[in-house]
């Protein structure tokens, strides 16, 4: 991690020294300082890095680099270092600079945010990945430019007025535009993106464009197949550093199920590879007919991987959410990083993203069988034998998303999730519902999701909650070689199985036990049922402390009188209205935590 601020004016006096240190207490920090700037990079003693791979500095060839992150495809560079692979990645970054310009990040394949300044030429550089793994923001003040991959704590640097951006804090209740801060000054970094600063101001240039790659007609499944899985192999391989204990998530699902057995290949010396599910370890329920614990054993025990269920117990759930200024409402994987790390594990692999891409199933399929006569195709996936089904599936996959139409379940969860809120502050961002909910092709939802921001979102997360911890992530699945190649393969390869998500499953023979690889229900009655007597035993205590919440003017969107009405006629409830009254009283509590802490 790194924060600084850069001004060329001579005349310039102003320092960000201890910008981002707030609420990072196991850190080592490093000063940094330049003609024009100043910064800290910050190391954790349970990652294994070191200075030399945030920092790099070269006065006579005029270039610094921070960099936070890590740069896979290395080993494509090493020869214009005449093969010395322990050149460290911020000084491969200078070298590919001072070549190439700001364009080299094109061909760069990794999890980053990296800054670049040039003192002598007086200008400065910003860089984020393509997918949005790292986090970055920026922010102007007196000329200077300011940034942290500390997004929170830039913030809190800046924030002169009183009250929070609501339309950060209502992201649990409706959709919001993700990219938004707590602050209004402060701006993330568009991945795929990079910011110029100079003497005649800022300059933020696009350098990826997935949407122009067009799609290859000509491949065939065969060709496909062999294609993916070799990705899919070199995505994990790639980011297997030997330095790190490594971990996965694990779960009955097809992403986590094959990176996990993937990862574990890799790191075949660790007498121990940890697999980490959301799953309670102690909880049982005669009439749960279906316990996903059972699959993800069965699993573990066939890729040699210990399986870990969480230990999210009450008292654990109410800390984590007084502590949602570090974990933003992500309270199992809360429990994740703090068992991990109790474990000595310090990267985690994860299948986060695969639905949105390698694994996708039905988004826009349907469509692009429509739109190119693929007739045979469409009918075999949508049997009109059964008439009910068939109406179904082409009201959801067909008519709602082509007509912008949003379906009677989703309608109702978004009047359920913003129940409480005032009607000012209801109606969720526009452009965040069309991005996730509304396409006319499978390609175009894929360029949805990466316009919509909840893959960087849930990264930026889980990358401070992890760090904190001295913990990684790792996300295969959101390779750009993966993406890129999903926006090239027609819809058609996708229909040549009876399988729900097929090409995960075609590729994961012999990876994964058939009891993984062919189920098709993403369901885990256990941890659900669980999770909601965790939410509703502490909703209940919560209650006590809506007139303190009432007294804090940053929630002023919450419709208070309604919310103690509710409680009144729904507190002994289980059923439906009762769930929505404890979710929005654990997260309101998490939110009014969150204030308090960053206030």
């Amino acid at each position: 991690m790194f924060s600084g601020s850069v001004c060329f004016k001579e005349t310039f006096s102003l320092s960000y020294s201890s910008l981002g240190q707030y609420d990072l207490p196991d850190l080592t920090f490093r000063s940094v300082r330049d003609k024009g700037f100043e910064g800290v990079c910050y190391l954790h003693p349970r990652l294994p890095y070191g200075f030399e791979d945030i920092y790099y500095c070269d006065d006579a060839r005029d270039v610094m680099v921070l960099l936070s992150g890590v740069i896979y495809n290395k080993h494509e560079f090493l020869q214009s270092h005449e093969g010395d692979a322990q050149v460290s990645d911020p000084e491969m970054i200078a070298g590919l600079f001072l070549r190439h310009g700001p364009e080299f990040v094109t061909e760069l394949n990794g999890d980053f945010a990296i800054f670049i300044m040039r003192p002598l030429q007086k200008e400065a550089f910003l860089f984020r990945d393509h997918i949005g793994i790292r986090p970055l923001a920026w922010t102007v003040d007196k000329n200077a430019l300011i940034f942290s991959t500390h997004i929170t704590n830039l913030c809190r640097a800046f924030q002169s007025e009183t009250t929070i951006d609501s339309e950060f804090l209502l992201g649990y209740f409706k959709y919001t535009d993700y990219r938004r801060t707590p602050n209004r000054k402060i701006r993330k970094l568009t991945p795929g993106h990079f910011l110029h600063y100079s003497s005649t101001g800022i300059e933020i240039k696009r350098y990826w464009h997935p949407e122009e790659i067009n799609i290859d007609r000509k491949l065939t499944y065969e060709k496909m197949l062999s294609d993916l899985e070799e990705l899919v192999r070199d995505a994990v391989r790639i980011r297997s550093d030997k330095r790190f204990t490594a971990g996965s998530h694990v779960s009955s699902g097809i992403d986590s199920g094959i990176i996990a057995a993937l990862a574990r290949e890799e790191y075949k010396h660790q007498e121990s590879f940890c697999g980490f599910s959301w799953s309670p370890a102690y909880f049982n329920r005669g009439d749960l007919k279906i316990d996903e614990r059972d699959k993800i054993i069965t699993a573990c025990e066939k890729t040699g991987i210990n399986p870990v269920f969480s230990y999210l117990n009450k008292p654990r759930f109410l800390q984590f959410i007084e502590d949602y200024y570090y974990n933003l409402g992500y309270y199992s994987e809360a429990m994740v990083a703090e068992q991990a790390a109790s474990l000595g594990t310090n990267l985690i692999f994860t299948g986060w993203g695969g639905d949105e891409f390698i694994s996708t199933g039905h988004s826009g399929v349907d469509l692009d069988l429509l739109r190119r006569l693929k007739l045979r195709a469409f009918f075999r996936r949508n049997t009109i034998t059964k008439p009910g089904k068939f109406i179904k599936r082409l009201l959801f996959y067909v008519i709602y998303p082509l007509f912008h139409i949003l379906d009677p379940g989703n309608a109702r969860a978004f009047r359920d999730d913003a129940r409480y809120i005032r009607k000012p502050f209801k109606k969720s961002d526009r452009q965040a519902i069309s991005s996730f909910y509304f396409h006319r092709s499978r390609r175009q939802m894929h360029l949805n999701v990466l316009r919509f921001y909840n893959l960087p979102e849930r990264c930026e997360s889980w990358h401070m909650l992890g760090f904190r911890k001295g913990l990684e992530y790792r996300y295969p699945l959101l390779d750009k070689r993966i993406v890129e190649y999903m926006l090239k393969v027609p819809s058609e390869l996708l229909c040549k199985t009876n399988y729900f998500r097929p090409l995960l499953r075609e590729i994961s023979e012999g990876i994964l036990p058939d009891e993984i690889r062919l189920n098709e229900s993403k369901n885990d009655p256990v941890y659900w049922t669980y999770w909601d007597e965790l939410i509703k035993s502490s909703g209940l205590s919560f209650m006590d402390e809506v007139e303190i919440w009432r007294a804090n003017p940053n929630l002023h969107f919450v419709d208070f009188e309604l919310l103690s009405q509710d409680f009144e006629r729904y507190k002994g409830s289980i059923g439906e209205e009762g769930k929505i009254l404890f979710r929005t009283l654990v997260y309101l509590k998490g939110i009014h935590e969150f204030i308090l802490k960053y206030h």
